[in-house]
């Protein structure tokens, strides 16, 4: 080893107890600082991906590049099974989600889903523009923290609950169901609200081991939805504040509409989640298969109508 290594190992060996605990203290102090300002350039780094109309923005056919989602295991999972990102919900009334890291402004976004196993009466979809503590810098205590909450999100949320913090995420959620039914959410500051209530749809093809594919189309704070191929209506209230409510066929208090529009988020990440029902209880297993996201094409190319 150098000279100067073992200079500082005799120097150390001449001094107090205290005064080694004192300058240990402080070359940790000091790592923990530098860790923290790494952390907040590499933040800073991230970029919303967008480009010209068409093209292609992100793939993910879960067979590499796993790193840039949410993995985790636990009764809530989200992991890669057979090349396809797998959530399991095993308590009731629950969901579990995984985002990408990748953020979006505009984008044309379309999934495969498939209900492995549990109760038709389920939920399956997507989440986009979702706002998270990582797209603006994290708000942890420690870089050290920054990265439990990241990777293991059980111990994450213990930390959170053990520091008196908790999780604020915003987000869209737009869900289909194994018996047929599809509806929008809107979460925002940990308050989630139903858009557009649950409406049958004969474009949904139901029960276990059926896959359908869901498209979501975002452009200049405007959505649009899509199921196999076919734009589906939203049931809006006339007020915006009340709870969409369709019965019987027919969207009370409010009307049908092809678009909606909110510029709530103006970009955010995307992700995929599962979720249980009250009525339908856990057991819920879903796979997702190739995601693909595009920068929205023009409002009068005819691929927007696909």
């Amino acid at each position: 080893m150098s000279e100067s290594f073992w200079l500082v190992i005799n120097l150390l060996r001449k001094l107090p107890s205290w005064a080694i605990a004192l300058t240990l203290s402080v070359f940790l102090a000091l790592a923990v600082i530098a860790a923290n300002l790494i952390h907040a350039s590499l933040s800073s780094r991230d970029i919303v991906l967008e480009d010209s109309p068409g093209t292609l923005l992100y793939v993910s056919a879960y067979s590499g590049f796993t790193d840039e989602w949410d993995l985790y295991e636990g009764q809530q999972s989200a992991k890669i099974v057979d090349e396809q990102l797998e959530l399991r919900v095993t308590s009731p009334q629950t969901a579990t989600w995984s985002s990408a890291r990748p953020r979006f402004r505009d984008f044309d976004m379309r999934v495969a889903t498939t209900a492995q196993d549990g109760p038709i009466d389920n939920a399956m979809g997507v989440v986009f523009h979702v706002q998270d503590n990582e797209d603006d810098a994290c708000d942890m205590p420690a870089v050290i923290l920054c990265a439990i909450d990241q990777h293991i999100p059980l111990a994450g949320a213990a930390l959170r609950q053990i520091i008196d913090m908790t999780e604020t995420e915003s987000h869209f959620a737009f869900l289909i169901s194994s018996d047929g039914y599809y509806s929008l959410w809107k979460s925002e500051a940990g308050k989630t609200r139903l858009l557009s209530a649950w409406i049958a749809s004969r474009h949904i093809k139901q029960g276990l081991d059926a896959t359908n594919t869901i498209r979501v189309v975002a452009r200049d704070s405007s959505y649009r939805f899509f199921i196999n191929g076919a734009q589906v209506a939203l049931c809006l209230p006339d007020d915006a504040s009340a709870t969409s409510t369709f019965v019987a066929g027919d969207c009370v208090d409010g009307t049908m509409q092809e678009v909606y529009h909110d510029d709530s988020f103006d970009s955010g990440k995307l992700g995929l989640i599962a979720q249980s029902t009250a009525t339908g209880g856990g057991g819920v297993v879903v796979r997702f298969d190739n995601l693909l996201v595009f920068s929205p094409a023009e409002p009068n190319d005819e691929d927007a109508k696909l």
